[in-house]
């Protein structure tokens, strides 16, 4: 049974919402974890990886498809909702499973880039799956321009699925800080001991996600959060050096669920004026932290998900960035935002390589490229 404690401000409409959601996304433990460190401060991890999809993208877009379906079941009850999602990643795994969930029919299209392992997986929860393009934009496209254009709009009305740039999808991942609050609550923590939180950064979804989330609780500018991204997939980082959303022309990551050529608006928004902070790392360091990670837990962590862990071995150089004293008895938390694209032996090939290099469309967003980067270094 979903058990859940929410905030004052959720109505009672909402919060039944919720409740009709839970097979949805699962609320997932957040336990201390040790990270074989001797001293510093306590970590706290969320582990995502316990959601039905493999990651945190079962929140925000489950509750994005939920409530699209809800919508037309109440304006056009004689139709049927049909999720389109463009994402090859753990994106489309989470349309795919929160689709069959709601007994709706599916399509993910894909680009040639896409892993058959993973394009299999998506099919296994019912989804018809189109293989188009080079990159995503190219099969995000293709699809909203042909696939979508051609539904029978007599039977079935269009749900498109975003991988992240969606205020549902922020809403959904908010849920997050409400179960977080909870732990704290009856593990008797005070909200004063937090002293930061760490998670991966792509496109900011799950970013704004959070920030979303504490500003329900008056947090966002108490509790500060640390970005994490790598080095080929550091849009983020790049555009706090320039001022302004900047646009990447590839990317040269393993990280490849981090990579995305621009990053979500209203995140790089929020980062400014909530003071959040960015970090940046090395694929090296990245997939040592995965396959550590692994051998401590038996958790297999893709490298997107590794950028936020490499903090719980490193808590050191958590703590310069932060830059506050941090004691041995205050809190960290990392989200252990999960992934299902990569597997252990994935992870030991990715070891013996890291010159991960893939192009990226143009959006009109001003671009950089690799040598524009390194000036800004």
């Amino acid at each position: 049974m979903y058990v859940h404690i929410f905030p004052t401000s959720y109505s009672q409409t909402s919060i039944n919402r919720l409740i009709m959601k839970a097979q949805l996304f699962s609320k997932t433990p957040l336990l201390k974890h040790q990270f074989k460190r001797s001293k510093g401060p306590q970590v706290l991890l969320k582990y995502e990886f316990l959601q039905p999809s493999g990651s945190f993208k079962s929140r925000g877009i489950g509750h994005l498809i939920s409530t699209k379906v809800e919508e037309i079941k109440k304006s056009s009850p004689e139709k049927i909702g049909h999720v389109f999602a463009s994402s090859g990643g753990n994106a489309g795994l989470a349309a795919a499973v929160a689709s069959l969930e709601l007994n709706v029919p599916c399509t993910v299209v894909v680009s040639n880039a896409t892993r058959p392992r993973i394009i299999e997986k998506i099919r296994s929860y019912g989804a018809d799956v189109v293989v188009h393009g080079n990159h995503w934009k190219e099969a995000d496209s293709f699809m909203k321009e042909h696939l979508m254009k051609k539904l029978d709009s007599f039977k079935y009305e269009p749900i498109y699925s975003h991988p992240f740039d969606n205020p549902l999808i922020w809403e959904g991942h908010s849920f997050m800080v409400d179960e977080i609050m909870d732990v704290l609550a009856s593990s008797k923590i005070p909200i004063t001991k937090i002293k930061g939180i760490v998670c991966s950064f792509g496109g900011g979804g799950l970013y704004n996600g959070l920030i979303l989330g504490l500003q329900r609780y008056n947090l966002a500018d108490k509790i500060p959060i640390v970005c994490v991204e790598t080095k080929g997939t550091d849009v983020l980082s790049a555009s706090l050096r320039v001022g302004a959303p900047v646009e990447f022309e590839k990317i040269s990551s393993c990280a490849t669920s981090l990579g995305t050529a621009t990053i979500s608006t209203t995140a790089y928004q929020n980062v400014k004026r909530h003071g959040s902070k960015s970090a940046v790392i090395s694929d090296t360091e990245v997939i040592s932290t995965c396959l550590q990670f692994s051998n401590d837990t038996n958790i297999v962590a893709e490298p997107g998900c590794g950028a936020t862990l490499y903090f719980g071995y490193n808590i050191d150089k958590l703590q310069n960035i932060l830059g506050s004293d941090i004691k041995d008895d205050d809190y960290v938390i990392l989200i252990g935002c999960g992934g299902s694209s990569t597997s252990l032996e994935d992870l030991k090939e990715l070891s013996s390589f890291t010159n991960c290099e893939f192009e990226l469309p143009s959006t009109g967003v001003s671009r950089l490229n690799s040598h524009s980067l390194h000036t800004l270094q």
